[in-house]
């Protein structure tokens, strides 16, 4: 067995260097001066113009990184090639929700071809609420929440409980469920249910720190007080709706999206974020192709509004503007 040679980042970043002129030569592109990284990838920023290769590491995260670059130096253009052809179909599906359209190409062989979108995501209708759960979830104060097709009940956005095909499981991630089901697996639900909720409203409130319950899925909570009161935003009503991929976890960010009406009876695509999330615009893109809105509002706290983060937002198809509003816990 041959040794595995591994390149010093400078050697790495040499390489991918090349690769991406060559790449960008055969569109007729001449990309000069010195790349930065992207992601594991590599970006060429001309005048109007970037040109970036995705990683392989996190590829389905490329597009929000170029597009951001782009915005942070005002090019108009934006050329991602993609060597994973499933990336490379959900960003050019993702592309077609902005306004210019970024251009994203698979490498094939030495040179590339224009990546074929994948189809836009779909909602079904959900499926009803296993019996019990509404009304388990209300006699402990935690709102029955249907995403993806299961049923979780949160307490300020944040996941207490679920049904699964064992029954009903409380606690707080798939970990802390485990452990109520080994620990107090002969307490009734309601009681290990109320004991989780009571645990998470002591530490899910105003003035909150940096426990856990405190910080955990904040995008979630944020969404949960405007779907309590949409006026806040200047709505009339506020629904959630899947998000446009299911989380992988409590800790990985999640734009938390909804659909309400304004005065004028617009429907409004609300998409609601926390802290830096460089996903965030791409998938507020599917979720544009999927609800068909007349217009979008992100949502963030003050404090998140960043100036590349507003012009990639204007970049969107339809309008879309990004607004400050403190969550509960400042």
């Amino acid at each position: 067995m041959q040794p595995t040679v591994s390149l010093d980042p400078g050697q790495r970043t040499s390489l991918l260097g090349a690769r991406l002129r060559a790449l960008a030569t055969d569109l007729g592109v001449s990309c000069g001066g010195d790349p930065v990284t992207l992601a594991g990838g590599l970006a060429f920023i001309e005048a109007d113009l970037v040109v970036a290769l995705a990683g392989d590491g996190t590829p389905g995260r490329a597009l929000g990184r170029a597009l951001l670059l782009a915005a942070g130096h005002d090019a108009a253009r934006l050329v991602l090639f993609h060597d994973t052809a499933d990336a490379a179909a959900i960003a050019a599906r993702r592309a077609t929700a902005f306004d210019p359209v970024p251009e994203v190409r698979l490498v094939a062989g030495a040179g590339s071809e224009a990546a074929v979108p994948a189809a836009i995501l779909s909602q079904g209708a959900p499926p009803p609420a296993p019996d019990g759960f509404e009304d388990l979830c209300r006699g402990a104060g935690v709102d029955p929440v249907v995403e993806h097709g299961v049923w979780r009940g949160e307490v300020l956005g944040l996941e207490v409980a679920r049904s699964t095909d064992s029954g009903f499981e409380t606690g707080v991630g798939r970990f802390d469920r485990e452990a109520s089901a080994l620990l107090h697996g002969d307490l009734p639900t309601t009681e290990s249910l109320a004991a989780a909720a009571d645990q998470v409203r002591a530490q899910r409130r105003e003035g909150a720190g940096a426990h856990p319950l405190a910080s955990l899925a904040r995008e979630r909570w944020l969404r949960h007080d405007l779907l309590a009161d949409p006026g806040r935003i200047a709505l009339s009503d506020l629904t959630a709706v899947d998000p446009a991929v299911e989380r992988a976890g409590l800790r990985a960010p999640a734009p938390a999206p909804a659909m309400g009406t304004a005065p004028d009876d617009e429907r409004v695509l609300v998409v609601c974020s926390v802290g830096v999330d460089t996903d965030l615009v791409p998938t507020t893109a599917d979720l544009v192709l999927r609800e068909r809105p007349d217009r979008v509002l992100v949502v963030v706290p003050p404090r998140d509004i960043l100036p590349p983060v507003e012009q990639v937002v204007a970049r969107l198809a339809v309008p879309a503007t990004i607004v400050g509003i403190d969550g509960g816990w400042a």
